[in-house]
């Protein structure tokens, strides 16, 4: 009688591992659901900081204070017991905030569309939280009686640019729209381009003449228009773009999907305290939203663009 062969034991055991990894190379396995903890397992200090870039025009300090009480109010309203990890910077420069999103070092993160081009491979965007409004239009404004009614009449002119966390895209967004129109870069068709954080400090001076254009989003012109009717009445929007996400709230890639839900949950259901109005007025925000990577591809098709006239999407260091 022939004699049966007992299976070899190391190949038993790779067996199923190698099995799974084929699968999940596939893609017919989440990669994520390997790295899952079980549900009792302890549960680690949250790491979490913003990009420089996000709170443009707001000082650091105060950026980091509010961002620390809102994360201590956010841990008391989750289901999990979680505590935050000492020592925390809050607020991180945008090439210490991509080294630590790379190096596994943060878990949740709050950063640029342009940031997230270049750590796309480490950020989870199954699950984003987002500004509620639905994306940020950019506008060009120019005087009604000025006569400027495409791109081409800029040339010679002047511009002023609102820096802030709305606006990460306008630079990206007017250099595509002037090089289709086959009129260079905004540098070679305008005389002067300057920046400012004060959004009135922008609008203003084109109302009084003091410059010939501006780039504000749809909201701080509703708003300004709101505290000064008049404006509408001597400006006119020139230009729109479609609206677009820019920034967004994330987790890492590896990042437990139990413990992203939890933080996610609180963080959409803490509204109405002062530490939560505190850092939507830091984010120049009306609320927070849920969304996934489909709301970033209007960004992304713009930047797509913006790299193809030749113009790298750089982190501007602050």
């Amino acid at each position: 009688m022939p004699t049966r062969k007992t299976p070899n034991r190391v190949a038993t055991l790779w067996r199923p591992l190698l099995l799974g990894a084929c699968l999940a190379a596939t893609g017919l396995v989440p990669i994520q659901a390997v790295a899952e903890a079980p549900a009792d397992a302890p549960v680690p200090p949250l790491r979490m900081a913003i990009s420089e870039r996000v709170v443009w025009g707001v000082g650091v300090d105060d950026a980091r204070a509010a961002t620390a009480v809102w994360t201590t109010a956010l841990l008391k309203n989750i289901n999990v017991k979680m505590e935050m990890a000492p020592d925390q910077a809050w607020v991180l420069p945008s090439d210490q905030m991509l080294a630590a999103i790379r190096g596994r070092k943060e878990d949740l993160f709050c950063i640029t569309v342009q940031e997230y081009r270049h750590v796309t491979a480490a950020v989870d965007t199954s699950r984003l939280i987002t500004d509620n409004y639905g994306g940020d239009e950019l506008l060009l404004v120019v005087r009604g009686e000025s006569g400027m009614a495409s791109l081409r009449d800029l040339r010679g002119r002047s511009l002023l640019l609102w820096e802030s966390p709305s606006t990460t895209l306008a630079e990206p967004w007017l250099a595509v729209a002037v090089g289709q129109e086959g009129l260079g870069t905004p540098r070679q068709l305008l005389t002067r381009v300057t920046t400012n954080t004060k959004l009135a400090q922008v609008v203003l001076p084109v109302f009084f003449g003091q410059s010939d254009a501006c780039v504000v989003t749809r909201r701080g012109w509703d708003t300004m228009v709101e505290l000064n009717p008049q404006l509408s009445r001597k400006l006119k929007v020139m230009m729109a773009s479609p609206p677009m996400e820019g920034v967004f709230f994330a987790c890492r890639r590896d990042y437990p999907a139990r413990l992203r839900n939890s933080i996610f949950d609180g963080l959409l259901t803490l509204k109405s305290s002062p530490p939560a109005r505190q850092i939507l007025t830091l984010f120049q925000s009306p609320g927070f939203t849920d969304r996934n990577a489909d709301c970033l591809r209007p960004a992304m098709v713009l930047l797509d663009a913006y790299e193809r006239l030749g113009a790298p999407v750089a982190v501007k260091a602050k």
